[in-house]
């Protein structure tokens, strides 16, 4: 599977959609919110991480998330900050097991991400 996006705040929200719609609530409860930071040698890595952590969210908390701020440090290390907004429900039923990153590009258009969902 691949996203896009122009930018790498861009390309993570169009991630998110992607893994959501493998993924369905029933019956909502409550709204909720988190925040994260992640810290990596490469984006790559930075990525990955953040998609396991959501998996982790489906699995243990039975979120989903529909609103996600990020802010970008770089450095040494890449550093990803998140805020994440969503809503708890009863029971959720998760397609994805893993999500496993291939391949990060950049170009003149933007990013570019190839990815698999198991």
């Amino acid at each position: 599977m691949e996203v896009q996006g122009k930018t790498i705040r861009e390309l993570i929200e169009n991630l998110l959609k992607e893994i959501n719609e493998n993924v369905k609530g029933y019956n909502p409860k409550e709204e909720f919110s988190t925040k994260f930071n992640i810290k990596c040698k490469n984006m790559e890595e930075c990525i990955q991480k953040f998609g396991e952590k959501i998996l982790n969210y489906f699995n243990r908390k039975n979120v989903i998330f529909d609103k996600v701020e990020i802010e970008v440090t770089g450095g040494r290390k890449w550093i990803l900050s998140f805020s994440l907004k969503g809503k708890t429900f009863e029971k959720l039923e998760a397609k994805i097991k893993e999500i496993k990153i291939e391949r990060l590009e950049e170009s003149l258009e933007g990013w570019k991400l190839t990815f698999s969902m198991k």
